[in-house]
């Protein structure tokens, strides 16, 4: 055979490979996202991905701590739900999201060719992953979402605010001991006003935001609380409370013991027991210990007390 012959033969076997190679890729990646990877801080925030066509939709989210589908919310795109507590997945335009108290994520598909991953705050103390599934036909392609463990905070400052719902208000309530008596003539009886159950100074922070506590849990951190409020005035004296989600008890400073005369014959009497409220806004300031940035957190301050006043209340028989 000609030698020119034979070289022309391989360079034709040669680009018909080639061009063979080239539409097989063409087809294994017609989608193309414009990036598979996508690193998180633990602060979280969003990322965009773009892609070259419409034709693909959301077929799983699984996490990455098992491989298991990740359950959540599906919307639509004028944000009606459609999917409840189901395996998340989305063809058409919307979004699907899966929302707890110390993570999440919510996914939109804003345009048919776009979309936008927004992660929380991750405040489990874990690393926290998942895998985006995109389908087109049979291809597949992942998108692989890692996000960072916080580094925490630490507490900078607490301030406290009087809203229009906050104040200082007086209520009575009845004692949880009912005392009865049989006796053939009269006697003095001791006892105490402010005995009972539950019967304490508490002392509670509350705040609807998720992660109101989380930061400082392991910290026990003791934070100055208001002692008194006087025509719109809040004071301090350096009383402390743990910043908690759990009621602060204390003693509540009235356990003298009192007498009364108690009638002969059968008699009963009880306490009615007079209590203070107190609430005020309060504003947690916190440093983030990567960033160094601010994080404000907000909520109500309550305590409740008794002031030591009560009147004896005879039941007839």
């Amino acid at each position: 055979m000609n030698i020119y012959k034979f070289k022309g033969i391989l360079i034709g076997l040669f680009l018909s490979f080639a061009l063979t190679s080239c539409s097989n890729d063409d087809k294994v990646s017609s989608i193309k996202p414009s990036t598979q990877l996508i690193e998180m801080e633990a602060e979280g925030g969003a990322t965009a991905v773009s892609f070259n066509s419409a034709n693909w939709y959301i077929a799983a989210v699984l996490n990455h701590n098992g491989d298991v589908n990740i359950q959540g919310e599906t919307y639509s795109q004028d944000g009606e739900l459609t999917k409840e507590h189901s395996s998340l997945s989305l063809e058409g335009q919307g979004k699907i999201e899966a929302l707890w108290n110390n993570k999440g994520f919510i996914i939109t598909k804003d345009s048919p060719s776009s979309l936008k991953i927004w992660l929380k705050e991750n405040s489990t103390g874990e690393e926290f992953g998942f895998t985006v599934i995109i389908k087109s036909g049979e291809e597949v392609k992942e998108i692989e979402v890692f996000q960072k463990k916080s580094q925490g905070y630490e507490f900078d400052s607490i301030t406290y605010s009087l809203k229009e719902e906050d104040g200082d208000s007086i209520f009575v309530k009845k004692g949880t001991t009912v005392y009865n008596f049989n006796i053939p003539e009269p006697q003095e009886f001791s006892f105490s006003p402010y005995g009972g159950i539950d019967v304490h100074n508490q002392s509670t922070f509350h705040s609807n935001e998720e992660d109101a506590f989380v930061w400082l849990k392991k910290d026990s951190i003791m934070l100055e609380v208001p002692t008194a409020i006087n025509n719109g005035e809040i004071y301090r004296n350096g009383e402390k409370s743990l910043y908690s989600d759990y009621s602060t008890k204390k003693p509540h400073g009235f356990e003298a013991m009192k007498t009364v005369t108690v009638p002969a014959g059968e008699s009963a009497f009880f306490t009615e027991q007079e209590w203070r409220k107190r609430q005020v806004s309060y504003k947690l300031r916190l440093i983030n210990n990567r960033t160094r940035e601010k994080k404000i957190i907000g909520g109500k301050w309550t305590e409740v007390t008794p002031t030591g006043e009560y009147t004896v209340q005879w039941k007839k028989k």
